[in-house]
């Protein structure tokens, strides 16, 4: 099916557009960052259609990409209502802490991650257990009948919990001031542009940083494991 009619074009740019707001709000994600966790074209884009039963019809993918770029360009240009201003600025929609990054715009675990383990450990899906889907958590049982603890991502949600952890880190910094001598202070923010800390942090994040980082968050008896099909595993 095709959108084909400007009547068509209305209809679905109201339906994924109420879509899109509840995206919003039950991941509570700023709408200027949602490129960010539904990048175009990307596996979770793609996922969003195709739960929403929009993936068969021709050019919903435009719409969305369209929609999720208004929503970028209406908060930079301040086109938002003063209520929703205080509601993006809440403690809610903010992360409070690195631990938060591994759970904020992360999508339940499925079977398409049991699938992957069960490669990677050699097993049979019967050996695998879901111990919490929210936080990608797996209990295994291989060959040699030893127990582990497994957390998985897939690349689209360890770059989805890099940028989780670049926006705390600018947040956190943004609110600092520097002591120059008394009644002189500096906020961090007037010295630093926000896209240039950001982009500096993207740098010096890479893979095996992130992977630290992510070890860390997760606890001491975490360890980074492998990489398998597209995801990155750790285990305890």
């Amino acid at each position: 099916m095709s959108i084909n009619n400007r009547e068509d074009a209305n209809k679905y740019y109201q339906l994924i557009n109420g879509l899109v707001d509840d995206y919003i709000d039950n991941h509570k994600i700023r709408p200027s960052r949602l490129s960010a966790y539904l990048k175009p074209g990307g596996q979770r884009f793609n996922k969003f259609l195709e739960r929403n039963k929009l993936k068969d019809i021709s050019g919903s993918d435009r719409i969305l990409k369209d929609i999720i770029e208004d929503r970028k360009h209406m908060e930079s240009d301040g086109v938002i209502t003063f209520e929703s201003f205080n509601l993006l600025e809440s403690t809610e929609w903010k992360i409070s802490d690195l631990k938060q990054c591994l759970y904020k715009g992360i999508d339940k675990a499925g079977i398409e991650m049991e699938k992957i383990l069960a490669d990677y450990f050699d097993t049979n899906l019967s050996a695998i257990d879901v111990i919490d889907s929210d936080k990608h958590k797996f209990k295994i049982e291989d060959w040699k009948n030893d127990d582990w603890n497994i957390i998985i991502y897939s690349e689209e949600e360890f770059e989805v919990i890099k940028h989780n952890i670049i926006e705390h880190i600018v947040d956190e910094m943004s609110e600092r001031e520097i002591d120059i001598i008394d009644d002189l202070k500096i906020k961090f923010n007037d010295l630093v542009k926000k896209d240039l800390l950001e982009e500096k942090l993207s740098e010096i994040l890479n893979k095996d940083k992130l992977c630290d980082l992510i070890s860390v968050c997760l606890g001491d008896e975490w360890q980074h494991d492998g990489f398998n099909r597209g995801h990155y595993i750790w285990l305890s």
